[in-house]
């Protein structure tokens, strides 16, 4: 049996399990024990033909995960190798039978009752060589707990919880369980529903189907990059699914965030958990890591975000733009974005996700959280960037922002729109220094491209600039040295791409590379080709391919760095641009 990963959202993933007989069957998915004539598997002339189920060793049918009897009774068929051994559970009476073509979290059962246990064992089982196997998940599969197990890398269930609620009486739905027997109108219009008849083979069937539907929208919301909305309004159902999450984002953050597209689809944030996506903590820790203000400016100018993106096409910062160019020193003010639940977004990185994708429901009030936030981060801008002056013209946020400044000028006076608080932010910045001499418009643009690629590449993304010159328009601009493109900021992406003469200025810092043997890749590089990656590459990265500090090509990762060390199948990087033989 081979595991083909197609499609990543963070840990999760879909994918197709690939048996000798070259049956192939979809992940994530249920794995039904078959007990005939009391706990039969799904109709298999039913929708979904394709069903994985559960045997002894003396199962070798299609579709069919071996599972090792006991030591305790004799097994017919020890010599063929289990898929799963039964160690998984703890059992007293099993032997060890080494590593099957399957991963699994040991004494599954009892890691229910212990959360910190659970993230643990998730973590070591998701940091180890056997990352790229199927990751298996018995007993704790029920559907309003599909969309967490998949998000944290589960990619098989096994229907004994399934079947264990069809004993207990136990509806399945989506958001929990409800009492069949008290249920007078059931919610659902699957075939064993929609009957008439109830008894325990019909509840089985629904609950069956529940799993199979829920996984369904698992799948989409992977294909979609957007399977943590899911999961965030799935966990309400479920203490311990809450617990679980804040855990998992709580301690093992630099585990989610390692698997975490650079690139992901535009979210929702609407929820507490929300304010700790990996991909939110990742843009606060990268600006702490990495940012600095474009060279040159003075003057720290606090405004609201807006509920159009990116931010400079909305009305509200229109206006504000203009009081800043009106007063002629435009290019000494950096306007710096106070949102939720980013924290800081610099108008320079407006366009990077997750600045221009994220949604947030507007009430006027910041909770505490959200003030904490604001807090930290206004300060730490302050304290590390050095600005001569200090102007704060901020709405909602004006009461938390303000509380943390000493020496600031407050332009708005709560109403950052209104024509007074425009006249009164032009005639701060305009009277606070002379006229400008000397810089202009491209200058600034240009040191603001700087900052872009520090963001995106780190330290060694500043010389992708040097002796460069900007060539377009604003969301779309090339980076050009000596009539040679380095890379383009493309208002789509987000992001700059680069060109081969940018991926030499990375290969000479060592940068964002992935070593390959002496080759030069015709097509795409799959994983089998990667002999090392730099361990700051994320999905989504522009990487250069190299051999020997040599540039051979580059491209986007479609893996993350942990994983090239270690898959043997699957494209690695997508190429873009190649050297020529």
């Amino acid at each position: 049996m081979q595991f083909e990963i197609t499609q990543r959202d963070g840990l999760a993933r879909t994918g197709r399990l690939l048996y000798p007989d070259k049956k192939v069957y979809a992940t994530p998915s249920i794995v039904y024990v078959d007990v005939p004539g009391r706990y039969s598997s799904p109709d298999q002339t039913a929708e979904r033909t394709a069903r994985l189920r559960i045997t002894t060793n003396d199962g070798n049918g299609p579709g069919t995960l071996r599972i090792s009897g006991s030591s305790y009774f004799e097994e017919e068929n020890a010599a063929t190798r289990p898929d799963i051994d039964p160690g998984f559970r703890e059992s007293p009476y099993a032997d060890e039978k080494g590593s099957g073509d399957l991963e699994y979290l040991r004494d599954a059962s009892s890691l229910m009752l212990d959360s910190g246990r659970f993230v643990d064992a998730l973590s070591e089982v998701k940091s180890g060589p056997n990352l790229m196997k199927p990751l298996y998940c018995s007993v704790m599969g029920l559907p309003h707990r599909l969309a967490f197990l998949v998000y944290c890398g589960f990619d098989l269930f096994d229907s004994i919880p399934l079947v264990m609620a069809a004993e207990n009486g136990s509806y399945l739905t989506s958001t929990g369980a409800l009492n069949y027997h008290s249920v007078k109108d059931l919610p659902c219009s699957c075939p064993a529903c929609a009957s008439g008849r109830r008894g325990r083979h019909e509840l089985l069937e629904h609950n069956y189907n529940e799993a199979e539907n829920e996984l369904r929208l698992v799948s989409h919301a992977i294909s979609q990059g957007k399977l943590r909305e899911l999961v965030e309004s799935r966990v309400r159902s479920d203490p311990w699914l809450v617990q679980n999450l804040r855990i998992m984002d709580l301690e093992q953050y630099a585990l989610q965030e390692m698997h975490a597209s650079i690139k992901g689809a535009p979210f929702h944030a609407g929820s507490k958990e929300s304010l700790s996506r990996p991909d939110i903590v990742r843009w606060q820790r990268r600006l702490a890591e990495r940012y600095a203000r474009p060279a040159g400016t003075r003057i720290l100018l606090l405004i609201p975000c807006s509920a159009r993106k990116p931010y400079s096409l909305s009305q509200s910062h229109r206006k504000f733009r203009d009081a800043v160019d009106r007063s002629g020193r435009g290019s000494i003010v950096h306007e710096v974005i106070v949102t939720s639940p980013l924290g800081l977004v610099p108008r320079e990185l407006e366009l990077f996700y997750p600045a221009k994708d994220y949604d947030i429901p507007v009430t006027g009030h910041w909770d505490r959280d959200e003030r904490k936030m604001a807090e930290e981060m206004v300060s730490w801008l302050v304290s590390s960037q050095r600005y001569d002056l200090v102007i704060s013209h901020l709405g909602d946020e004006r009461e938390p922002v303000n509380s943390v400044l000493k020496d600031f000028v407050d332009t708005s006076m709560g109403h950052p729109g209104s024509r007074e608080s425009i006249e009164r932010l032009e005639t701060t910045i305009r009277d606070f220094v002379p006229p400008e001499e000397g810089k202009g418009r491209r200058s600034r643009q240009l040191e603001d491209m700087r900052s872009i690629c520090r963001f995106q590449f780190g330290k060694a993304g500043e010389d992708l600039c040097e002796d460069a010159v900007l060539e377009g328009r604003w969301p779309n601009m090339k980076i050009v040295v000596r009539n040679r493109q380095i890379g383009m900021l493309t208002g789509e992406r987000g992001m700059i791409s680069l060109t081969m003469d940018g991926a030499s200025v990375l290969a000479k810092k060592g940068a964002y590379c992935v070593e390959i043997d002496d080759f030069v890749p015709k097509g795409n590089l799959f994983a089998v080709g990667v002999e090392a990656a730099g361990k700051e590459i994320r999905i989504g990265d522009d990487a250069v391919v190299v051999h020997a500090g040599d540039p051979r090509a580059v491209g986007v990762a479609v893996m993350s760095a942990a994983e090239m060390h270690i898959a043997e199948r699957g494209e690695a990087v997508h190429i873009r641009h190649a050297k020529r033989a």
